[in-house]
């Protein structure tokens, strides 16, 4: 597979795409390829990628605009360095008991096209009880306004849980309970 990753092969990504549903998994390795094109993978190349033992799990497009990461000399193609996120046969059972998983692990809920994406360790308590679509929303509301997950989510929950109707605290309670476990089974 190829180096851990430097902000060049995010700069211009436009959108990631996800071969396997990815929040199946805490986390994935995140690497950068030379890539001919800016956008999709030919089969070829995907077969070239996942021997080894690698399943691709994604990988990023880029923007239009996106200028080559170098051309070939010789021939005069034209490559792109791009993301892609896989797993190794084995990852999960070599990398137990999710505290341990290697240095180039996201958690794939918290990737998006131009940011790296964080460490496995970095995921709150709370983040694990949101529904992956939510937290993609979650993750644009926070860099919208600067504020903190724990933050946002708190200043959420705050708003939800005061008193505006008569209804007592703890039926409110429950109903949140009831909201978030249907959106769970949703997944």
């Amino acid at each position: 597979m190829a180096e851990i990753i430097g902000p060049e092969c995010f700069e211009h990504e436009k959108e990631i795409i996800w071969l396997d549903d990815p929040s199946k998994y805490p986390w994935v390795r995140q690497c950068s390829g030379d890539f001919a094109k800016k956008q999709g993978i030919s089969n070829s190349q995907l077969s070239k990628m996942s021997k080894g033992g690698a399943k691709i799990i994604g990988y990023a497009n880029l923007e239009d605009k996106a200028a080559p990461s170098f051309i070939d000399e010789p021939t005069g193609r034209k490559y792109y360095y791009r993301r892609y996120f896989y797993l190794k046969d084995k990852d999960y059972e070599n990398y137990r008991g999710g505290t341990s998983y290697p240095s180039e692990a996201v958690d794939p809920s918290s990737v998006t096209p131009k940011e790296k994406g964080d460490s496995p360790r970095k995921k709150s308590q709370i983040a694990v009880r949101i529904p992956f679509p939510l937290m993609r929303k979650l993750k644009d509301y926070i860099n919208q306004t600067k504020m903190s997950q724990t933050e946002v989510v708190v200043s959420a929950l705050a708003e939800y849980l005061e008193d505006k109707d008569s209804t007592p605290l703890i039926h409110r309670i429950l109903l949140l309970e009831k909201r978030v476990e249907a959106l769970e089974t949703r997944e």
